[in-house]
């Protein structure tokens, strides 16, 4: 915790710097949004908007609260009711839904909960819940969770589609991107964690997800191997016409 807000205060007095533009603060885990702000602002993107699904802390190795310092607003998904709270109160232009996403027609499910030191590791995933067990880390309850369909939350929430959907659910976010409709809603970015542990606990990347991305249309514009950034080459092609 005092790592966690010594991370923080760095960071609050970097914000002079950066609104005058003469500095770049990430609040991502690798620059992540960094590399996005970058992007959208050298091909002119405006009127940005986002959906951040697992957002969990406010500004902790968020990709989205550094388009939020910047005026951009969008929707922040998060399971973790305490974390919702803090989303909402340091985060008001954002609208925060307390609910997971599902699969199929489910309405509800399990949702397993780690200590507040470990809630980046809250999930729905049955099997990510007993790995991070079986690495000293307990669950501490297991509660149920409505959930709703992504599609039905883009339809309801946005004008179109999101400018960036940003993805970390701990062991679901192939199983969402499947499920996403994009004929109907396609962000131009997509941010999603690529990388599992193997059995010699050594990172690997899931070729599924990034086969099935480049299937739907997308390029990888960047990747920090733990996560890839996917851009949608039909709405980049007319951005650089």
């Amino acid at each position: 915790m005092i790592i966690k807000l010594k991370r923080i205060v760095r960071k609050l007095k970097s914000f002079g710097p950066v609104m005058k533009g003469i500095a770049s603060v990430t609040f991502s885990q690798f620059g992540e949004d960094i590399i996005m702000l970058k992007m959208l602002e050298r091909y002119k993107v405006k009127n940005i908007t986002y959906l951040d699904i697992g957002a969990n802390e406010p500004i902790s190795s968020s990709n989205t609260y550094n388009f939020y310092l910047r005026g951009y607003s969008g929707v922040l998904i998060e399971p973790n009711i305490a974390l919702c709270e803090e989303l909402k109160s340091t985060r008001p232009r954002d609208k925060v839904l307390n609910f997971g996403i599902g699969n199929n027609n489910e309405t509800e499910a399990d949702y397993y909960m780690f200590g507040d030191n470990h809630t980046a590791l809250n999930t729905f995933s049955k099997e990510e819940a007993i790995n991070s067990e079986k690495e000293g880390i307990p669950i501490q309850k297991v509660i149920k969770l409505p959930l709703k369909d992504v599609n039905d939350v883009i339809s309801e929430n946005f004008t179109g589609s999101p400018t960036i959907i940003s993805l970390d659910v701990e062991g679901l976010d192939e199983m969402i991107l499947r499920k996403l409709d994009f004929d109907k809603h396609q962000p131009l970015l997509i941010c999603v964690e690529t990388v599992s542990f193997n059995m010699n606990k050594e990172l690997i990347k899931k070729k599924s997800i990034l086969d099935l991305l480049i299937d739907k249309g997308y390029f990888i514009y960047a990747d920090t191997h733990v996560n890839t950034i996917f851009c949608s080459r039909k709405l980049f092609n007319k951005l650089v016409e």
